[in-house]
């Protein structure tokens, strides 16, 4: 399909890192692609946290101990939130510029945790040891016990790695080793993805990067901008609902969606996701969604107990798993929409699924009336579908 690529599909791990008591209290993200050319840090940086952040549901409470490129730490617009659950890690091979250096004194302004490999630390000069919170220790190999103690006395925290038996266990916890980390203890997690195609509508994906970053953001032309990338959208109610946020009730609205999460967080979680180029669907395929999404909308407006943006949301989700190449119920069970609407979905339940089986029999010119809905009253309300879409997709 004209539009549509091919993504390089990719395999993150996650490995546990345990504290000095043996409980399961970080996580390490390594990633893998599986295209040997691939070589952008910042898209394969991006496609690891897109997965972690917004896609895994498996560690809402633990730390997250990710190793970012120099191009991302520059990028502090980027860095994953919270601060309190991220550690920062720095490649062994790092090359730390004066630009780099005041990049990273920034980053533990903002309270995050920077953990250093400890060959690293050894090159770096007083000025930036100083950044380290946490180093990390290979303990395959002879430990310098004495030089532990005194990196202990001087406030750092200690990750020891690469535990593979008993004895080397022991050794880290009596030189007071806080985090440690190996297959001794417990296996990596591995999460695959599959390929996927890009998004279709990269006109659309440009505009609202462009209206991100606006100093007079317009948030209702962000919704309508979100409208046409499932991806984001899922990804936006995901976020919304997760227990950093601490909502009472579910969020499925993108529009108070939106006001929950906050410009700030919209932006990353938007250009995290942009630059993981994970959003699939096509141009025509988002055009048919909001047309459904639309009708159903304008057939719930005159009823005083049905609200029109849940119906919205109904319409648009029954296209959902084929906007983004994904089953159904698995879709279904990763994003916290209204009982109502999951009801309507899976089984054309209440008054939310009557209102979506009338669009789908009117979309296939087979389905017979109801008192409620003449036929002069579903034309109208598809042909004001047909003109909301074409207005939206066409100011976009």
């Amino acid at each position: 399909m004209t539009g549509q690529g091919v993504t390089d599909s990719f395999t993150i791990a996650m490995h546990p890192i345990h504290d000095a008591d043996y409980d399961h209290v970080a996580d390490r993200l390594i990633y893998q692609h599986h295209d040997n050319d691939h070589d952008d840090p910042l898209s394969s940086t991006a496609k690891a946290l897109s997965a972690v952040l917004y896609e895994l549901e498996e560690r809402q409470s633990r730390e997250l101990f990710i190793e970012l490129p120099a191009e991302w730490l520059v990028r502090s617009d980027l860095l994953p939130t919270p601060p309190g659950q991220v550690v920062i890690g720095l490649p062994r091979d790092l090359e730390i510029t004066p630009e780099l250096a005041d990049s990273l004194s920034k980053i533990r302004e903002r309270k995050y945790r920077i953990a250093v490999p400890d060959s690293t630390y050894q090159a770096m000069g007083p000025g930036l040891q100083v950044l380290a919170d946490i180093i990390e220790i290979d303990a395959s190999r002879p430990l310098e016990i004495e030089r532990l103690k005194t990196l202990k006395a001087k406030g750092h925290r200690l990750l020891a790695e690469h535990i593979h038996d008993h004895e080397t266990l022991e050794q880290c916890l009596a030189v007071g080793c806080d985090y440690i980390n190996g297959h001794y203890l417990s296996q990596p997690h591995y999460h695959a993805t599959k390929p996927r195609g890009r998004h279709g509508n990269r006109a659309a994906q440009l505009r609202l990067i462009n209206e991100l970053y606006r100093e007079d953001a317009d948030l209702h032309r962000l919704h309508d901008l979100l409208l046409q990338m499932p991806h984001l959208h899922v990804a936006i109610l995901r976020r919304a609902n997760s227990s950093y946020f601490g909502q009472s009730q579910l969020q499925s609205d993108l529009r108070r969606a939106i006001q929950v999460i906050g410009l700030n967080e919209l932006r990353r979680l938007v250009m995290t996701m942009s630059l993981a180029s994970n959003m699939p669907s096509s141009h025509i395929t988002v055009r048919l969604a909001l047309i459904r999404a639309f009708m159903c909308q304008n057939l719930a407006e005159p009823f005083p107990n049905i609200d029109p943006e849940d119906a919205f949301t109904t319409g648009l989700f029954s296209m959902m798993a084929a906007l983004l190449d994904e089953d159904q119920d698995t879709l279904l069970a990763q994003v916290p929409l209204d009982d109502g609407i999951i009801r309507a979905l899976e089984h054309h339940e209440g008054h939310l699924g009557a209102i979506l089986a009338i669009c789908e029999e009117h979309e296939q010119q087979l389905g017979e009336t109801t008192p409620e809905h003449t036929a002069e009253r579903l034309q109208e309300c598809y042909l004001d579908a047909l003109d909301k879409t074409a207005t939206l997709m066409g100011r976009l």
